[in-house]
Order: structure tokens, then C-alpha cells, then sequence
């Protein structure tokens, strides 16, 4: 469950600063899958960073399931990323050099998790995001849909109950960018995974249960499909 209550995010912006979020209110169920649409400059992305523990907000509270975020120090943060949260992100975020097999496994080099354990768990991810016939090529050597496939796998790796992703389809031909659509539908589904999509393109937001509206740092539309 995700909560977060009065945000208020400021930027520092020459001698002055700019309010990019102005005490947003809301509530994402788990399971639910969710848009976050508006024009550039909105807040959409500098609320996924705050929802992502990516970035800290100037006041307002926000629980993620039922724990304070605002109380939290560095490495509770990371480990919170690590182990609730995953991440899509537009550009993939993947490590180029390194095979399909090392980026989906990533995730869990920050555990306790046994070597043998990691690429069983990496495997089966991938497969669920049918690519087990890439397992061992180098990520520089694949297509930009299976780039994203890799990096939903590694997402989904360490167990993640919430998925945000950050235009996900925005690199992507629109065929491939519906493949992954579909992809992020049936895991929310199949899984109960929590899916939250920054976009500002309606046919992805489409694809969501709910749609949330951004507009100048403002919740102006927040309505189930």
C-alpha cells in the first residue's frame, strides 16, 4: 500500500525555487494498476522518484506499507528500493557490457541470496518475460523490446510487490511498446503486482485501471477506468 499525504517538493531554480509538487494526496492499493499522466513539467517523474525513494520530499508524509519513508536514513532507503520496488525505467537502465543473465540477477547481489539461488530466481523471470533463449547474450546485442523484457525481469527478481515504471514504451516502436504493455497487464493480474506508469501517452495509460492526472504539481484528475 502506498500513502502519501500533503507532498510538497521544491527545486531550488536561480535565487528562487520552483514548487514541483503541491500537497498531492493519494492512495495506490496493492494490485492496482495505475497511470500518472501529464505534460512535461507536471511532477509526474519527481513523483515517481519520491514514490520510488529516489528523491525526498520538504514536507507532507508518506507511508509505503504502513512504514514512515520520511523517517528513514540512506541505507534503510536503499534496502527498501531493493527489496519492495522495482523499477522500468524509458532508457532500460541496464549495464550494456554485462550479459541478459548478470542485469536480471543484479538486484540480488545486495542479499543474502546464494549464487545458485540468484540464477534460478533470474531464470524463471526471465522466462516469465519469454526470454530464456537470450539468457547468456550481452544486453548491447538485443532489440529495444527485449531490452525492456530484461529489465521488467529484473524488476520482478527480487520479489518486488510494486513495479513503477518511467515511460516505459517511450524508446519503443508501438507494436513493441503494446507487447510490453501486455506484459506489465498480465504480471499485475497474474501476480497482484502494483503497477504504476508515468506516461503521457493515453493509449499506454489505457492499459490502467486508474488514471491519475498531473497539472502543475496538482492532482487534477484521479478516477478508475
Amino acid at each position: 500500500m502506498i500513502r502519501i499525504e500533503n507532498i510538497n517538493k521544491f527545486y531550488k531554480l536561480g535565487k528562487g525555487r520552483f514548487h514541483a509538487l503541491k500537497d498531492v494526496s493519494l492512495e495506490i492499493g496493492d494490485g492496482e494498476f495505475v497511470s500518472v499522466e501529464g505534460r512535461s513539467g507536471a511532477g509526474k517523474t519527481t513523483l515517481l522518484h519520491i514514490l520510488g525513494c529516489l528523491d525526498s520530499f520538504d514536507s507532507g508524509t508518506y507511508l509505503l506499507n504502513g512504514k514512515s519513508v520520511g523517517k528513514m536514513g540512506d541505507r534503510q532507503l536503499a534496502a527498501v528500493r531493493n527489496r519492495e520496488i522495482g523499477f522500468v525505467m524509458q532508457d532500460f537502465a541496464l549495464v550494456a557490457q554485462e550479459d541478459v543473465l548478470f542485469n536480471v540477477m543484479l538486484p540480488l547481489y545486495f542479499s543474502k541470496t546464494k549464487r545458485s539461488r540468484m540464477k534460478d530466481l533470474a531464470a524463471e523471470k526471465l522466462e516469465r518475460v519469454g526470454l530464456s533463449d537470450q539468457i547468456g547474450k550481452k544486453v548491447s546485442q538485443l532489440s529495444g523490446g527485449q531490452k525492456q523484457r530484461v529489465a521488467i525481469a529484473r524488476a520482478l527478481v527480487a520479489g518486488s510487490g510494486i513495479i513503477l515504471a518511467d515511460e516505459p514504451t517511450g524508446a519503443l516502436d508501438s507494436g513493441t511498446g503494446r507487447e510490453v504493455m501486455e506484459l506489465l497487464r498480465g504480471i499485475n493480474r497474474e501476480q497482484g503486482t502494483t503497477v504504476v506508469v508515468i506516461t503521457h501517452d493515453a493509449e499506454v495509460a489505457s492499459y490502467a485501471g486508474r488514471r491519475i492526472v498531473l497539472a502543475d504539481g496538482v492532482v487534477e484528475y484521479d478516477e478508475s477506468a
